[in-house]
């Protein structure tokens, strides 16, 4: 894979558990799917890698064409 990003997600209690529970019964290791269901849900919108991102500052003016 290369360079790996950190994400951290938050979840109610209720939730994590469910999640740990179907990770443990279905044999999954929880970053793995996290990432594949992420993935999978972008394929599924259709949403290209971006390739590059342009940032700028609110005090930077904004161009016009």
């Amino acid at each position: 894979m290369g360079e790996a990003t950190r994400v951290q997600v938050l979840m109610p209690p209720s939730d994590a558990e469910r999640f740990e529970a179907y990770c443990r019964e279905k044999g999954h290791k929880k970053s793995t799917l996290i990432a594949r269901l992420i993935r999978e849900h972008l394929a599924r919108e259709g949403y290209a890698a971006q390739t590059s991102l342009s940032f700028r500052t609110s005090r930077e003016p904004q161009r016009s064409s």
